[in-house]
């Protein structure tokens, strides 16, 4: 009664199986590497969107505190400082640095000329009444520093 069953034709062998288990072992790999990679990218993303939003609030708090000072007559040449931001965002810092824009006096083809006294009149005048904001948020990630970056100019018109 059994004869007319082949050998071969009952069930997987041992190899076939391995070789479908390794296959199987192989997808899983890639696509918890993928997994993995996605969420690391979205906490990345997340910790962006942070610093950034953080950057704008300080930048307004600084700009407003600036204002206040010009319209007091104050005008600051130079200021740096560091800090920490408060509870729950301890783990960002900030560095604010503002500086003079000095720039270079145009060449002009006549030393003494109008146009070279007018434009040395100028970039004075740009000194005295620009100042550079350039400010910093880091913080660590993956046992890296990453930041964010903002310069804007302020003018005492």
């Amino acid at each position: 009664m059994l004869g007319f069953l082949k050998r071969g034709s009952a069930g997987f062998t041992l190899l076939e199986v391995m070789v479908s288990v390794a296959i199987l072992s192989i997808s899983l790999i890639v696509l918890f590497g993928f997994q993995g990679g996605t969420l690391q990218a979205s906490g990345r993303a997340e910790r962006m969107t942070i610093a950034t939003m953080l950057a704008r609030q300080k930048m307004v708090e600084i700009e407003l505190d600036l204002e206040k000072g010009m319209q007091a007559g104050e005008f600051p040449d130079e200021r740096n400082e560091e800090e920490q931001f408060e509870e729950p965002f301890n783990d960002f810092r900030w560095q604010m640095q503002i500086k003079k824009v000095e720039l270079p006096a145009p060449v002009t083809a006549e030393e003494g000329s109008v146009q070279a006294l007018v434009a040395r009149q100028l970039t004075q005048e740009i000194a005295k009444s620009v100042r550079e904001l350039r400010f910093t948020v880091l913080w660590d990630e993956l046992g890296e520093e990453q930041s964010i970056q903002v310069v804007t100019h302020l003018v005492k018109l």
